[in-house]
């Protein structure tokens, strides 16, 4: 998978490294959700706190879990090529083609066709329907 120019930009801009975190979403989509580095050390600081008895809910163990367990460090090439961890790539079930979407401070990875299936936004729909034709020409080309 590349990250985008843009995306990169971003991410450097903000945290000076070639590096994203990247987890399954935590609102249970069928995504993932990706941050700079500076922005998921937040992130895990604000867990840290919400969470320092050692007493805690099942709720409370569930959210850590979700937290700290399914996070993944990826670094990325000049190019923003990086290698999709295999558990991630399952959760969000990507294949052959992946969606990158900017949600303000992070950004979420989706199968296209997934994607689809789950919004009903009309403005995204039609944008990802034709990113998603452009990219299916285009892989069509290649072969």
């Amino acid at each position: 998978m590349s990250i985008p120019a843009a995306f990169r930009d971003a991410v450097q801009a903000i945290s000076g490294e070639k590096r994203v975190v990247l987890l399954p979403h935590r609102g249970l989509k069928p995504c993932l959700i990706g941050y700079d580095t500076t922005r998921a050390a937040a992130i895990n600081a604000a867990q840290e706190e919400k969470y320092t008895a050692d007493d805690v809910s099942d709720e409370e163990d569930i959210g850590r879990l979700r937290a700290f367990a399914l996070a993944h460090n990826v670094a990325y090439e000049d190019t923003g090529r990086i290698v999709l961890p295999e558990d991630l790539r399952d959760h969000a079930e990507i294949e052959d083609l992946a969606l990158l979407l900017a949600a303000g401070n992070s950004f979420q990875v989706w199968n296209p066709d997934l994607f689809l299936s789950e919004n009903d936004d009309p403005l995204l729909v039609k944008f990802v329907r034709r990113k998603l034709e452009k990219a299916r020409e285009k892989l069509g080309g290649a072969k």
